[in-house]
């Protein structure tokens, strides 16, 4: 097996293969599903990635896990998560969103309720749209496409973001239906949890740990985080942990003892235990059969 450098997904490296018509510097691109130059392997995402599938059937793994996607589904994929294996039919249509970190932190600034959308999404990767609420949606790009057309216009790229933000409230309000409703500072509570847990879990995997970065107590930590997205801290911390020692064995050719220590687990043993109580095999099992 050789080793592969996972490589970025971002705008700016999006523009040196394909010159999107509908685009807003590197901060938004908006494209046909089938303008898009795929990726041959695995990419870290850079920017955020969104797609309406309008016709045809496809499949991709997001963090080495299949979805599969059919008309009238939308696929959400958050900043830092690895897309690969994308197959589609040969009648497949759709559109596709990237947007660039800063733009989008930029417009959802002001949609603070919902500014967990791409954290909830790792629980619904692909959401599916009833035709009426695909038809507003449908509607949605076809006017972010006319504005950010306008080249003349000076406030294009302020349209653009109240559209997108329009978007996402929709969008979000599908994702977390079936979420109890929570505060405000709940839901921050909840998104600089995950933040800090994207940042540090290769190497701090105590829940005391971030309940004092974040200056709460370890149980006001577990009850907030379990009402907003229906896991615990150490359930997180597991899903991140699993994904990044799943990505290591599938996509590099080190050592599992190399891992190890990577992750800053005390011995491969430690981490083989681990691995097999979340995936069900040991590591090495997983890497012959994902090879």
């Amino acid at each position: 097996m050789k080793e592969l450098t996972l490589l970025p997904i971002n705008i700016k490296r999006f523009m040196r293969y394909c010159t999107p018509t509908c685009h807003i510097d590197e901060d938004l691109v908006l494209t046909d599903f089938t303008e898009l130059p795929l990726p041959g392997e695995a990419r870290k995402m850079q920017c955020a990635f969104a797609a309406v599938c309008t016709g045809g059937e496809g499949r991709y793994t997001v963090d080495t896990v299949e979805h599969k996607v059919k008309p009238n589904d939308v696929i959400i994929v958050a900043v830092g998560q690895v897309l690969g294996d994308i197959k589609t039919s040969k009648d497949f249509q759709g559109s596709a969103l990237l947007i660039s970190h800063d733009y989008l932190y930029s417009v959802i600034r002001e949609v603070r309720d919902v500014s967990n959308l791409f954290v909830m999404s790792r629980k619904r990767p692909v959401v599916t749209l009833s035709s009426e609420t695909m038809a507003a949606f449908l509607n949605y790009l076809a006017i972010l496409r006319e504005k950010v057309g306008d080249t003349s216009h000076k406030f294009r790229r302020q349209i653009a973001g109240t559209v997108l933000a329009t978007m996402i409230y929709d969008l979000s309000n599908i994702i977390t239906d079936e979420q109890p409703t929570t505060s405000l500072k709940a839901q921050e509570t909840f998104e600089a949890f995950i933040r800090m847990v994207e940042g540090n879990f290769r190497h701090e995997r105590h829940i005391s740990w971030y309940s004092g970065q974040l200056g709460i107590s370890p149980k006001t930590l577990l009850e907030v985080v379990k009402r907003v997205s229906s896991r615990t801290p150490s359930e997180w911390l597991d899903i991140y942990t699993t994904l990044e020692i799943r990505l290591l064995l599938r996509h590099t050719a080190k050592p599992i003892g190399q891992i190890a220590e990577e992750m800053h687990f005390s011995t491969q043993s430690a981490l083989g235990k681990f691995f097999k109580e979340q995936v069900g095999m040991s590591p090495k099992a997983y890497r012959q059969f994902e090879g």
